[in-house]
């Protein structure tokens, strides 16, 4: 062996971290396939995430090279180490899912895509977008309108998981202040009765949302449904429900 050869391997062996040329296998990355960067969408933003060089997988365990993926709604990325909040704005997929939704408020909005380990702790893997909530004609306007009929009906307020309910009842809330900003959408004549409605759905929404136990949130959902007990019907029902083809529950 000459000298040159030995010298070589003498310096693979002492930097052998650094893989002495060999390909990184190291190298991993996460993308939003949707939604697109700088699009516009309504209603829930259905994501779909993709990864490469990292496996996702349900959370629980924590070894090398394995996560799930969390979106971030307009708070950054996390540094790598952080433990992964989860509340409305920070979505966890703890099943190992790559698709799924996220609810958010009228305007403009950034996403993070960030895996973190099987304890949501960061990881340096992120991607970002940016995408702007709005409903653009009354078809969307409608389609919305189902889609917080749907989610409403859904809820429950109750001892079990009052944590997640509180975020359901959140997103609810953000539907409706789609439906309230895309209001030009709405017959001129029924817009102002169809308003009310949807501040009654705001009111209940921010109650649940703001309660500190189940109990003080049954009480105040209660308490809009009293205040609202006189009404025949939600105001702007047959509207929405002629236009629309939707039956609201009362």
């Amino acid at each position: 062996m000459n000298r040159p050869t030995y010298l070589v391997l003498a310096t693979c062996a002492l930097i052998l971290v650094a893989g002495c040329g060999d390909d990184d296998d190291t190298d991993a990355s996460v993308a939003f396939v949707s939604p697109a960067d700088g699009g516009t969408v309504a209603g829930s933003v259905e994501l779909v995430m993709a990864a490469d060089g990292v496996t996702i997988e349900e959370a629980g365990e924590v070894s090398d090279g394995t996560g799930h993926f969390h979106v971030i709604a307009d708070a950054g990325c996390l540094a790598a180490g952080a433990p992964i909040d989860k509340d409305a704005d920070h979505v966890h997929f703890g099943g190992g899912q790559s698709e799924g939704v996220v609810y958010l408020g009228p305007g403009e909005h950034e996403l993070c895509l960030q895996v973190g380990d099987g304890a949501h702790t960061a990881l340096a893997l992120t991607d970002t977008v940016s995408v702007t909530v709005a409903i653009s004609d009354r078809d969307e306007w409608c389609e919305v309108m189902g889609e917080l009929d749907e989610l409403i009906e859904s809820l429950d307020v109750g001892e079990d998981e009052f944590a997640a309910q509180q975020v359901g009842w959140e997103n609810s809330g953000r539907l409706a202040a789609q439906l309230a900003a895309g209001i030009e959408h709405v017959d001129a004549a029924a817009a102002e009765n169809v308003a009310v409605a949807l501040g009654l759905a705001g009111v209940m929404a921010d109650a649940v949302t703001e309660a500190s136990d189940a109990d003080s949130a049954m009480a105040a959902v209660d308490a809009v449904f009293e205040a609202a007990a006189d009404l025949d019907e939600i105001p702007g029902q047959t509207w929405i429900e002629d236009t629309c083809d939707i039956d609201l529950e009362d």
